[in-house]
């Protein structure tokens, strides 16, 4: 633990570390050997990205990456800290997420910056050319070693005062840092909030009532005759808005690559307005579809990037400088006509009749949200990651819940906030439609793609989609569920996929999943070293079962999960709980029949019925089932509801965790040494937490969300390693297999992990195709026969034998989880025939 005090810089050179290493005397700066070693241990504080541009060669003359991106770094001793560059060299550390904040470092070397841009903010510039990171530490060092200071009154190194160095990239020239972990978001203060307070175009009281604004009917067909009029004022609503595009280059030294579409509409027609470069920064955050503006100086060009409007109204910053105007409710004029927004709100039993590529908007009650993972945007170099996550939403209606592969829309602070328990509404999506049926069909992102949910700045709150039917049947429906009930059946995190992969190896195939057809050991090994931190990617791989084992849940309380970082366990037995239910997927009909309306009003309202009548009021499960346990308590989805109440005021509407137990298979199935492998090894023993859906702690659910999201660039933001193991499983989990496979040349073997798809669960239901529960066919559908009850993992284990020396084709979603942990999850498995 340090402390941080006001003594004098005499003071702070002695007990320093940082600040002795960085004043040691050399001969010259610009020599070879003005290099500076810090011995002493330092922690990484902050780091952040940005795209590098046509100065990377005279910052690191030397230096060849295959990255298009550059780190800052913010290190520190506890006395004194340093902004510094990070060498190209070390970008992978970063990457892979094992260069995290909050890690300890030792012998860190600094390089001085080149002449040209040493001086940053008044001290001096470096560049840290090699480092080591103290592993076995993990965050744990610098959450403890910082936990009783105020970071940021840690002094600057080479700043007198209290003065501040800037906060900008280093070594380009670029506007703002990007987010760490994909280029959608927004990172940093310089995204405005609000409109500009200092715009010069600021109108006077009742100026509408003499606006005469030009139709953008008028306006496109004067340019497409190839008229060109000098642009009057237009005004608009504003009905979509875009995510925000990143389209700065290595290449172009582009300040602020930005760009954002909105599609806005008068009562003669529709165009595209796009925003460019620091524009987006100052108008970006606080422009929402609603809303009505008034646009001028701007350029007429022809939309090619829009499929439903032709025009383009380009606004800039300069050449002309655009001139942007909020036009407040009470000073619209109804002779304008200005389109209303429209809504497409379809529900699940709707949904299971769409068409591929259909647009629509959700809204749904949160039942599951997966953890962030990454894959590689198509087309755009190596450096660009799409992040997205998994939602499972409720309404009420439907065989099948709703189902949405969300990626970032530039909404980060809101997608921050769902988590189990939320209404969420999702506007502008697309439906995919793999195979035929329902339980194929999900929904993604468009480019217009926004949510909107329930929690802290009641986000549903004057949104013009709260008085339509859709909308308040599903607010009867959640008006009649209970917390607990949901909660029982939610989870957070973990493993998933969707949709389900075929049962044969043909079709498989033939629908070109994967990344690649079937991959060697030497490719695939290839491909594990080249995944970033929390990319996904799915391969085929042909090779033999070597080992099959299995871990079951027992107990009632503890968290359930192997630590990263603990003792490896190769092989698990079979330990099932007769405690553990195999809950059904959310009922509907039976639940809106069974449970009181208004039951969570009355429960905060003071339920004074006992636990035992409280349980009678609960889901009813399937015959031989328990109860899942109590929930937290301290939510309500009563509370969620009043987001969508109007003014204020009440609607009529609106009437009243496990352990595991390890040992070794049976000797009945393949044999396996660890101790006697002389090959390659891919993933990890045992189970990782990052891989096990979590209970939906609600109470609390930020520090549950923060757990299972990705790795945060401040110290301030991160959490404890363990702090994922404070956790319990959700009820669906019921145990998994371990699966060791060798390829056929015995050069590796993969440690991988199965979880078979079962009966009555709601979260990995089977594939609707009945089968006889052999290993063969359980692999190959991904799970058990939807018709029959699972077989018990130690009877399933005797058969394994069969599988010894049985040539398959294998398939595996590989994850890298951080560092060097790196999840491997048998997916499929298809025998193949001599």
């Amino acid at each position: 633990m340090f402390t941080v005090g006001k003594g004098r810089m005499d003071g702070l050179r002695q007990s320093s570390v940082l600040h002795r290493a960085l004043s040691r005397p050399s001969s010259a700066f610009s020599s070879s050997d003005s290099t500076k070693t810090c011995g002493g241990p330092l922690y990484l504080l902050a780091i952040d990205r940005y795209l590098r541009d046509l100065e990377f060669s005279a910052h690191f003359p030397q230096a060849t990456s295959a990255s298009d991106c550059l780190y800052d770094v913010t290190l520190s001793d506890g006395h004194c800290k340093i902004r510094a560059s990070l060498h190209p060299s070390l970008n992978r550390l970063a990457e892979r997420n094992e260069l995290r904040s909050g890690c300890q470092l030792r012998r860190v070397t600094f390089a001085p910056a080149a002449a040209e841009t040493g001086e940053e903010g008044g001290c001096r510039g470096y560049h840290v050319v090699s480092l080591e990171v103290h592993r076995e530490a993990g965050v744990a060092a610098g959450l403890a070693a910082f936990s009783a200071v105020q970071v940021d009154a840690i002094p600057w190194y080479g700043v007198e005062g209290d003065g501040q160095p800037r906060v900008a990239p280093l070594r380009a020239r670029r506007c703002c840092y990007l987010p760490l972990w994909n280029n959608v978001g927004l990172r940093g203060e310089v995204w405005s909030k609000a409109p500009p307070s200092d715009s010069d175009d600021t109108p006077p009281p009742s100026w509408t009532r003499d606006l005469q604004p030009v139709a953008l009917s008028k306006l496109r067909r004067a340019f497409f005759s190839g008229a060109r009029p000098r642009p009057g004022a237009l005004v608009v609503r504003v009905l979509r808005k875009s995510h925000l595009f990143h389209y700065g280059r290595p290449d172009k030294n582009c300040e602020c690559p930005y760009q954002a579409t909105l599609e806005v509409a008068d009562a003669t027609a529709q165009a595209a307005v796009v925003l460019w470069n620091s524009l987006c920064l100052d108008w970006y955050r606080s422009l929402e579809p609603g809303l009505v503006l008034r646009l001028r100086n701007y350029r007429v060009k022809e939309s090619y990037s829009s499929r439903t409007v032709e025009t383009e109204i380009s606004l800039n910053s300069r050449n002309p400088a655009a001139a942007i105007t909020v036009i407040p409710e009470e000073e619209q004029q109804r002779r304008w006509k200005l389109p209303a927004l429209t809504f497409n709100f379809l529900n699940s039993s709707e949904l299971a009749g769409c068409q591929g590529d259909q647009r629509c908007d959700v809204i749904g009650l949160v039942t599951f949200v997966g953890r962030p993972e990454r894959i590689r945007a198509k087309g755009h170099g190596t450096g660009e990651f799409l992040q997205y996550r998994w939602l499972t939403l409720e309404d009420g209606t439907g065989d099948h819940p709703i189902t949405v592969q969300l990626f970032a829309t530039s909404q980060p602070d809101l997608q921050a906030l769902i988590y189990p328990m939320s209404l969420l509404v999702c506007t502008n999506l697309r439906v995919v439609q793999t195979a035929p049926g329902p339980s194929m069909l999900y929904l993604t992102n468009t480019k217009f793609t926004q949510v909107y949910g329930t929690g802290e700045g009641w986000h549903h709150t004057g949104r013009p989609y709260r008085k339509l039917p859709a909308v308040k049947r599903f607010l009867q429906w959640v008006d009649t569920l209970r917390d607990e009930d949901i909660l029982s059946q939610s989870a957070v995190g973990g493993y998933f996929t969707f949709p389900q992969l075929p049962a044969a190896l043909e079709q498989f195939l033939k629908e070109g999943e994967g990344d690649a057809p079937v991959l060697s050991a030497s490719e695939l090994r290839r491909e594990a070293e080249r995944l970033q931190y929390r990319e996904r990617r799915r391969f085929a791989f042909q090779g033999t079962v070597m080992a099959v084992g299995h871990s079951g849940v027992h107990g009632s309380s503890a968290a359930l999960g192997t630590s990263p970082r603990s003792p490896p366990t190769a092989l698990w037995s079979a330990q099932r709980s007769p405690e553990i239910p195999i809950l059904p997927r959310f009922p509907r009909s039976s639940l809106v029949a069974s449970c009181p309306a208004g039951g969570s009003l009355k429960r905060q309202l003071g339920d004074k019925r006992s636990d035992w009548e409280l349980q009678r009021k609960r889901t009813p499960l399937q015959r031989g089932q328990q109860a899942a346990p109590e929930a937290d308590s301290g939510c309500t989805l009563w509370e969620a509801t009043m987001e969508f109440l109007h003014d204020g005021e009440e609607d009529a509407s609106f009437s009243a965790s496990y352990s595991t137990a390890s040992t070794v298979v049976s000797s009945s199935g393949p044999k396996w040494s660890e101790s006697s492998w002389a090959g390659g090894r891919l993933g990890q023993s045992g189970i990782a937490m990052e891989t096990l859906p979590l209970k939906c702690s609600y109470e609390r659910r930020e520090v549950q969300t923060a757990a299972v999201g990705l790795q945060p660039g401040r110290l301030q933001q991160t959490l404890p390693d363990e702090k994922l193991h404070t956790f319990a499983t959700a009820a669906c989990y019921e145990g998994h297999y371990t699966f060791t496979i060798a390829d056929l040349g015995k050069a590796v073997a993969l440690q991988t992990v199965f979880i078979p798809a079962s009966p009555g669960n709601w979260h990995w239901p089977p594939l609707p195709e009945s089968h006889d529960n052999s290993w063969p066919a359980v692999l190959a559908h991904g799970g058990f026969s939807p018709s029959s009850a699972p077989p018990a993992p130690r009877d399933l284990l005797a058969t394994a034998g069969r599988l010894t020396n049985r040539r398959m084709v294998f398939v595996i979603d590989m994850c890298q989880l951080g560092s060097d942990r790196l999840e491997l999850v048998l997916s499929r498995a298809f025998p193949l025939s001599t």
